[in-house]
């Protein structure tokens, strides 16, 4: 409540557990300030409009009705008059109206000072085929430059798909910090220590492995003794709030789950009994896990270690290795910045990663695009002393389009080979790569099946020893790359609306174009293996034993080179 009202916040997003006094306690109280101190158009956002409606009756009306205040503001409800029904409370210089997410028409309109977005991690991905709720309704507060947005939700999606979990991840993360009544180290009441995985929470069970209420403690992480719950409320008097990204002003969020419940002394042993019972239950831990901790269910799927590909980097960075062939690159388009891949690829697909680069500019400018010409065009020397540039590049088109078809365009000839790109799951052919039967504009663009080529990368990340397939990383390759390539994991799901399973992929990690670009990389030679130029580049290892017999630069096909290297002017 106060960080709404702090003029350099913008968001306001609270990663909860259900039953913390967040609707009475914080969203009735900042609508009522609202409505009494700085009236303003506020609107806010239910999962359903039945949820909507049942807010409003229950929690909107009550509070209007019972405190004199805001009684005597918003309009008095007569059916005649209208002005206060279910989804419209109207006061002088405001109004609040009430939405369900899955109503678009009750989104749009008009112009929002104070946005009120609730269980938002329950709204649907898409509302009447116009993309993001969450979106449109933000698109709405564009008009005033000191608008409010305020979420708040209970995880109720798993890890890597959960709004609650990225909106928090993207903030200030702050955590009630408490002070141990006996030793006064200050710490955040947690049920796992996220550094060492221990458990915070502990008790002794009797013959039946049931919890012994009495002996419910949390575990000081500073003198190491056990607190029992009456010293619980002395404990949140006098706590503060800790935030770990202090510096992200404008978007604060905050943590809390139930062990920091005030309302009952008896809570810890309630928590202790239905972590019990649902051991032997995936549905019920998944309940408590989301419900009673505030935390993303984290469904299992295959995951890789970034530290342990930390490990395989080889010191091959001057050159590139002997048994490469053939460069390929991609271009990943972010707001602020160019990210460009190079990779080379020898026989059986082993692959080196050659080189990666991050241009911050721009990428709306030509200029941007000239030092991405520049990477692509730069010669790299081969162990056997040839000098190569890429043989084909991707370029994905999914963020400033126009700018990648105005850079392609030029270069995507057989002597440069740059392409435009773009993502879906899944082709309808076999393959990874599809080109779209109609050019916009002569711009040729091609279709690349993620989970396939990203399917291909993870199969080649278990590979573990150099050889057919393996991937080698060289010296330079940073930790970051290395955590943002093994970013995502494969889950089961289920669509609620087919009630089928599906296999997706979710982040892990808050950043992933190293993965893509690995993706783009796979994908390129694909392209260039089956569709450009199969004659010269299917046999990878023949090649190979070419460059490093001739020492010609079989790749290096810059625009001013006229001449053509075809398989067989080297055999």
């Amino acid at each position: 409540m106060d960080a709404i009202l702090d003029p350099e916040v913008r968001e306001v997003v609270c990663k909860k557990s259900t039953q913390i006094g967040w609707s009475d306690g914080v969203l009735n109280n900042v609508i009522g300030y609202f409505i009494d101190h700085d009236p303003r158009a506020m609107l806010m956002v239910q999962p359903a409009e039945g949820d909507a409606k049942g807010y409003s009756r229950k929690r909107i009306a009550p509070m209007i009705e019972a405190c004199p205040a805001l009684r005597s503001k918003v309009r008095e409800n007569v059916s005649r008059k209208g002005g206060n029904t279910q989804l419209l409370k109207e006061f002088d210089g405001g109004f609040l109206k009430l939405t369900g997410a899955q109503s678009g028409k009750g989104i749009r309109g008009d112009p929002i000072a104070v946005l009120l977005l609730d269980e938002f991690d329950a709204y649907p991905e898409d509302v009447d085929g116009e993309g993001d709720p969450i979106e449109i309704a933000v698109r709405r507060t564009d008009t005033y430059p000191e608008a409010k947005i305020f979420k708040g939700s209970t995880p109720a999606k798993p890890k890597g798909l959960s709004r609650a979990d990225r909106d928090y991840e993207r903030s200030s993360q702050q955590m009630f910090h408490v002070p141990c009544p006996f030793c006064g180290h200050m710490q955040p009441l947690l049920w796992r220590d996220p550094e060492t995985g221990e458990y915070l929470l502990i008790w002794e069970k009797d013959a039946d492995g049931e919890p012994v209420l009495d002996s419910v403690r949390f575990l000081c992480r500073g003198c190491r003794k056990g607190i029992e719950e009456r010293y619980k409320r002395g404990m949140l008097a006098g706590g503060k709030w800790v935030a770990k990204f202090p510096e992200r002003r404008s978007i604060v969020g905050f943590y809390i789950n139930a062990l920091y419940s005030a309302w009952r002394n008896d809570v810890w042993g309630e928590l202790a009994t239905e972590w019990t019972e649902a051991q032997a239950n995936p549905e019920k831990l998944k309940a408590f896990i989301n419900l009673r901790l505030g935390e993303t269910w984290e469904e299992q799927g295959e995951t890789f270690n970034a530290n342990a590909l930390l490990k395989r980097q080889e010191p091959y960075a001057a050159v590139v290795p002997a048994n490469c062939a053939v460069l390929v690159a991609a271009i990943d388009v972010q707001a602020n910045r160019l990210e460009c891949l190079l990779v080379g690829f020898g026989a059986g697909e082993e692959a080196w990663l050659i080189e990666h680069r991050i241009i911050w500019d721009d990428p709306g400018l030509e200029s941007t695009w000239d030092q991405a010409d520049d990477f692509l065009l730069e010669q790299r020397q081969h162990q056997s002393g040839a000098l190569l540039t890429p043989a084909i590049t991707f370029v994905d088109s999914g963020s400033q389009a126009d700018s990648v078809y105005d850079f392609v365009l030029p270069r995507q000839g057989a002597r440069r080979r740059v392409f435009a790109t773009k993502g879906v799951d899944y082709l309808s052919k076999p393959g990874l790569v599809a080109e779209a039967t109609a050019k916009k504009h002569g711009v040729r663009l091609f279709t690349i099946a993620t989970y396939a080529a990203k399917d291909r990368v993870f199969s080649r990340l278990k590979i573990p020893q150099p050889g057919p397939g393996y991937i080698h990383f060289h010296e330079r390759v940073t930790e970051e790359f290395f955590e943002q390539l093994v970013g995502e994991k494969k889950i089961t799901v289920r669509d609620k609306r087919t009630r089928t399973r599906k296999l997706v992929y979710v982040k892990t990690y808050n950043r992933n174009e190293a993965l893509d670009l690995t993706v783009y990389c796979y994908a390129a030679l694909f392209c260039l293996q089956n569709v450009c130029d199969p004659v010269t580049y299917r046999d990878l290892g023949f090649l190979a034993q070419a460059i490093n017999r001739t020492k010609q630069g079989l790749t290096s096909l810059a625009p001013d080179r006229k001449r053509k290297f075809r398989s067989r002017g080297v055999q």
